[in-house]
């Protein structure tokens, strides 16, 4: 009985190392390193086909598997992640810019709306210090000045 059991392992282990490892490519030129390409791929090239010695399984001559070097794949790795990362600053920069953009907004238009409300507006002046606070007839001016600030902040997006 254990004469039958080891024998069947055999067979399902050599099974296994004929395995076929295959580089499979979808219409997007993406690569995939399968048994099996899966439907909608291309089949571009054995990678390994397995077998009891280190030569070709079968006797047949495999076709000569061109690879890059690890200098240039490490290249190629390090110019990605390099692309990646600026593109992630690139995403972050415009995102900070958006949430900038959007509070610039709400205070122009919180602004404009004080004016048009008629709340009193105080200034400091730059030369004495002193408080000065925005008399009805500077009023208009201001509400201009407002609108313009909203006009500018608010119609970016």
């Amino acid at each position: 009985m254990k004469r039958l059991l080891t024998g069947c392992a055999l067979l399902l282990a050599a099974g296994a190392a004929n395995a076929q490892v295959m580089e499979c490519v979808d219409a997007k030129g993406t690569k995939t390193i399968a048994q099996f390409c899966p439907p909608g791929t291309v089949k571009e090239n054995k990678l390994m086909k397995g077998g009891a010695g280190p030569g070709p399984a079968g006797g047949s001559a495999a076709a000569p598997v061109k690879s890059k070097s690890l200098a240039e794949q490490d290249a190629e790795f390090k110019k990605r992640t390099l692309d990646r990362q600026d593109a992630e600053k690139k995403a972050e920069k415009e995102k900070a810019d958006a949430k900038d953009l959007d509070q610039n907004c709400l205070n122009a238009r919180a602004q404009l709306r004080g004016l048009q409300d008629g709340q009193r507006i105080s200034r400091t002046d730059l030369k004495t210090g002193e408080r000065i606070v925005l008399e009805d007839k500077d009023r208009p001016g201001e509400i201009a000045s407002a609108q313009k600030s909203v006009d500018q902040w608010c119609n970016k997006k």
